[in-house]
């Protein structure tokens, strides 16, 4: 299980490195069309957001990974053990069911964007919402997972240790 989620680090970490990659090449490529040509691309300024949005919830599937999203320890810190159990369980829980939120919302929009076709690229608007679904679906699997953790006792609280 471990070596697919190495795996799976290294393949999101690779979209991502391409995500930004393809940002700065079609943002410089459009920055150069427009003052040595007098043209511009026209979807140039599309794809560029639509790579960010892509960009920054597969970063956010990263972050979930390291455990780097934004945590306020000050109180969880002077509790003891059990207390920063029960603390991280609940905060867990409440990240499972806020993502399913986001999850349902996202399915939904995702079909209500596959009937909008954008101008510029000609792709339904869908391509983008999804990455929202994807983010969600990760961030559930992987909260699920730490979860699991506590629960089996894999996950240990000392005493001024962080949740």
């Amino acid at each position: 299980m471990d070596k697919l989620v190495q795996r799976l680090e290294k393949f999101i970490s690779l979209l991502t490195s391409a995500a930004m990659a393809g940002i700065v090449v079609i943002v410089f490529m459009n920055v150069i069309m427009r003052y040595l040509f007098d043209s511009g691309l026209t979807w140039s300024d599309e794809v560029s957001v639509d790579l960010f949005v892509w960009f920054i919830f597969l970063g956010g599937i990263l972050a979930e990974l390291y455990g780097l999203h934004l945590k306020v320890d000050v109180f969880i810190d002077r509790m003891r053990p059990a207390w920063q159990r029960v603390c991280a369980i609940a905060a867990d829980l409440l990240v499972v069911v806020a993502m399913l939120i986001l999850f349902v919302g996202g399915v939904q929009q995702v079909e209500i964007a596959s009937k909008n076709i954008s101008s510029a690229t000609g792709l339904p608007s869908s391509y983008i919402v999804v990455s929202m679904v994807i983010f969600a679906g990760a961030v559930i699997v992987l909260t699920i997972g730490d979860l699991w953790k506590i629960m089996t006792g894999r996950k240990t609280f000392e005493e001024g240790d962080a949740v």
